[in-house]
């Protein structure tokens, strides 16, 4: 779950805030994270218009809801989306998605694997895709932290 870090803790974010900060992870994912001061001097030079670092703060940690049309314009060109990508849960799904796959493409042994199973019969994928299902269920459940009985 994402949440804020809000000391009252736990609330999860709203959804402009979620979006924001998955784009803003995916865009710097292979390069140190800058802060919002610096994100906004970035925004500014790519696209000519002026952000508050403040400001793109208070609406990735959903501080601000009350974005205006000019904002999601600047924000959805420096971070090559759609404005409806902040505004529309489907679109957002959808690049959602294409960035998963994307990334998972970037990686040669991903490419490799779907190169090599490619022409496959039914079965044998099927096969292949429980393999793989099964030992993703595995990682995640020993990548997750266990709670104290």
């Amino acid at each position: 779950m994402v949440t804020s870090d809000d000391p009252g803790g736990g609330a999860e974010l709203p959804p402009l805030a979620q979006r924001l900060e998955n784009i803003i992870s995916v865009y710097y994912r292979h390069k140190k994270r800058p802060s919002y001061k610096e994100m906004a001097k970035e925004i500014d030079q790519v696209t000519g218009r002026s952000f508050s670092g403040t400001y793109l703060w208070e609406l990735a940690t959903g501080r601000k809801h009350n974005v205006t049309a000019e904002h999601l314009h600047t924000l959805a060109e420096f971070f090559g989306v759609t404005r409806d990508y902040f505004t529309d849960h489907e679109v957002s799904e959808r690049v959602r998605r294409q960035i998963e796959l994307a990334v998972a493409l970037g990686n040669s042994k991903v490419r490799t694997l779907a190169a090599r199973a490619d022409g496959l019969s039914d079965a044998h994928l099927d096969a292949i895709l429980a393999v793989v299902n099964a030992m993703s269920d595995t990682a995640v459940r020993v990548d997750e932290p266990t709670s104290p009985q």
